[in-house]
């Protein structure tokens, strides 16, 4: 029996056998499949991959701006990372302990000693982050807080002073990279000079700021009124310093060109 024989229809026309054309058909399914396929496959090879972080992040409170603050030292990295392109989260849940601070937001000011609350805060890069009054010591300065963005970078490659982190563009979240040696910090404001690190004790500024004149909570004054924000609350969120030993801040760092989350941790707070 042939198979293959052309089949003669009405008025003499000749038709493909059925099988030729379930045959043909099928070749043409198989390669739309391959095309889609292939598709496919190049859009998946093209997308972007995330990078990997490894971080020893610590959160102190000392009860001053002397060795307090938010530092996150780069353990590695699958490549060097942008801090154009990541954001930090953090997020916490503590009580509040002193509702006349002037470190607390507005709302904050509202809730009632012993009660748990909420906080934390989004950086993002290059989107200044500070509001300190431009009045004592930053009235004559070089600093240019207004324009700085938090956490500030250090190590190789960066030009910083971490005593004075403000006037170097290069220290400033947003334009240096994340690699191995770098260390992200934001401290707070507390002494006469601005050194918002490693400041020398004994030279805490009675203007206001997180000077330890009142222990674990900010005071204010013309250098730090209320409602100001320093490196650290830009970083933790207003009423950070209501946090004490052993509570938790969960940090997260997002990769934003793929959405990815590339670090996150429950850090425990230290007292020193």
């Amino acid at each position: 029996m042939h198979y293959l024989k052309r089949m003669t229809g009405k008025k003499g026309e000749e038709a493909v056998s059925p099988v030729v054309g379930v045959m043909l058909m099928l070749v043409v399914t198989i390669i739309i499949a391959a095309v889609v396929s292939g598709f496919a496959g190049g859009l998946v090879g093209g997308q972007q991959k995330s990078p990997t972080l490894s971080m020893d992040v610590k959160i102190v409170n000392t009860g001053s701006y002397i060795g307090s603050g938010f530092f996150a030292n780069v353990n590695s990295a699958s490549q060097p990372i942008a801090t154009s392109q990541i954001k930090i989260v953090t997020s916490w849940t503590t009580t509040m302990k002193n509702n006349v601070d002037a470190g607390l937001s507005a709302s904050q000011e509202n809730i009632a000693v012993g009660s748990m609350f909420t906080g934390g805060n989004t950086s993002l890069p290059g989107i200044p982050n500070m509001n300190l009054p431009n009045t004592g010591w930053m009235k004559n300065s070089t600093l240019s807080v207004t324009n700085a963005v938090a956490p500030f970078g250090m190590g190789a490659e960066i030009a910083s002073d971490p005593t004075d982190p403000y006037t170097y563009p290069q220290s400033q979240f947003g334009n240096y990279t994340l690699q191995q040696g770098i260390t992200l910090f934001a401290a707070p404001f507390g002494s006469t000079s601005g050194m918002a690190l490693a400041g020398a004790p004994g030279d805490a500024d009675a203007n206001g700021g997180y000077n330890g004149y009142v222990p674990y909570a900010y005071s204010a004054g013309s250098d730090f009124t209320q409602g100001s924000v320093d490196p650290t609350i830009a970083v933790l969120g207003a009423g950070w310093d209501q946090l004490r030993d052993g509570d938790i801040v969960h940090v997260k760092v997002i990769y934003t060109p793929t959405g990815t989350t590339i670090f996150s941790k429950d850090v425990a707070v230290t007292e020193g």
